[in-house]
C-alpha cells in the first residue's frame, strides 16, 4: 500500500527539483527522502523521478501519483479544519504573507485583532511580492496569502488556490510640488519626459505602471527603484521623480508632494489567496474576518 508520508515527499521532490531542496522543506536529511522515495517506487514498481541536469523530474508515472497527492492532501486539509472547529478555540501557528503595502497598512491592525480575540493563536508574517506569496502558498509555506491584481486585463490565474476579495485600492500620482490633493486628475501621458521613481522590477504594480505608461504611448524614464515606499516618497518630496503611490502606502501618511488621481484611473484588487482544503479553518475564517474589520 503507498504511504501518504511518501507521497507528500514524492510531491515536494517534484515542485523543488531537488532532493535537497525537498529534505529541507519537510525538515528530514536528503539521505532519508532518498530512502522513503526507494520505498515508494518499490511500492508503485515503477520508477517515479528520473535525471534533468543537475535536478530531477517526475516520471508520468510521478505525474499522477502527486496529483492524487493533492487529492489525498486537501482532504486532510479539510479534516484538520474540521477537527479545530470542533475544539472551540482556536489554538496553533497560522503562517501570513502579504505584498508590502498590505504588510503596513492592513496587517498590524488584523493581527492585534486576532491576538485579542484568540490569544492561543499565533501568527506569523512574511513580506513577500504577490508572485512570492503564491509559490509559498503553493509549496505550503503559508497557510494564506494577501495579494494584489491589477484591473488592466491581467488576472491571477491560479487553479489549486481560491481568491477571496478584500477591497479596492485605488492608485494616484506623486509629483513634486505643494502638498495636498489635487482636484483634477493628472494624465498620464503628460508625464512622458518626467523622470520616475518606481518599485522594483519583482512588483505587480510596477508591472502594471509600465503597461500604462505603455498604453499612454511611452516608455518611463526610471530614476531610481525602491522596495521601500517611504523611501519613494522622500525622492519625489526632494523633486527626483514622480511616483505612482497605492491608496495603501498613503494611509496615516504625511506626503509633502503633489497627490492627484490618474488619468485613465488605475486601481488593483486586494486579494486573500488561500487553498480550498483550508478556507473553513477557524483560524483562516477568524484572520478573514479580521482582515475586513479594518475596512469597515
Amino acid at each position: 500500500m503507498l504511504g501518504v508520508w511518501r507521497l507528500q515527499l514524492l510531491r515536494e521532490v517534484g515542485r523543488r527539483g531537488t532532493i535537497r531542496a525537498a529534505a529541507e522543506a519537510m525538515s528530514i536529511t536528503p539521505s532519508a527522502v532518498s530512502q522513503q522515495l526507494r520505498i515508494l517506487e518499490a511500492e508503485a514498481g515503477v520508477p517515479l523521478l528520473e535525471p534533468d541536469g543537475r535536478r530531477v523530474r517526475l516520471t508520468d508515472a510521478g505525474q499522477m501519483l502527486v496529483r492524487h497527492a493533492d487529492t489525498i492532501t486537501a482532504a486532510i486539509d479539510a479534516a484538520e479544519a474540521e477537527l479545530a472547529a470542533s475544539k472551540g478555540e482556536i489554538t496553533g501557528t497560522l503562517r501570513i504573507a502579504a505584498f508590502p503595502t498590505a504588510a503596513r497598512a492592513i496587517l498590524p491592525g488584523a493581527i492585534a485583532q486576532l491576538g485579542r480575540d484568540h490569544p492561543r493563536l499565533t501568527v506569523t508574517l512574511r513580506d513577500l511580492e504577490t508572485a512570492e506569496s503564491l509559490a509559498a502558498l503553493r509549496l505550503d509555506e503559508v497557510d494564506l496569502a494577501l495579494v494584489d491584481e491589477y484591473l488592466d486585463g491581467t488576472r491571477i490565474v491560479e487553479p489549486s488556490i481560491e481568491l477571496v476579495e478584500l477591497s479596492r485600492d485605488q492608485l494616484y500620482i506623486a509629483v513634486p510640488g505643494p502638498h495636498g490633493a489635487a482636484a483634477q486628475p493628472v494624465a498620464l501621458a503628460s508625464l512622458a519626459e518626467a523622470d520616475w521613481i518606481m518599485d522594483t522590477e519583482t512588483s505587480n504594480i510596477r508591472g502594471a505602471v509600465e503597461r500604462a505608461c505603455a498604453r499612454a504611448g511611452f516608455e518611463p524614464r526610471v530614476r531610481s527603484a525602491c522596495r521601500d515606499y517611504s523611501v519613494i516618497i522622500a525622492l519625489v518630496e526632494a523633486g527626483l521623480g514622480v511616483a505612482v503611490l497605492p491608496g495603501l502606502a498613503l494611509r496615516d501618511r504625511r506626503v509633502r508632494a503633489r497627490i492627484a488621481p490618474l488619468l485613465p484611473a488605475m486601481s488593483r484588487r486586494v486579494l486573500l489567496a488561500v487553498k480550498p482544503g483550508r478556507r473553513s479553518h477557524p483560524a483562516i475564517a477568524a484572520t478573514l474576518a479580521a482582515l475586513r474589520w479594518p475596512a469597515e
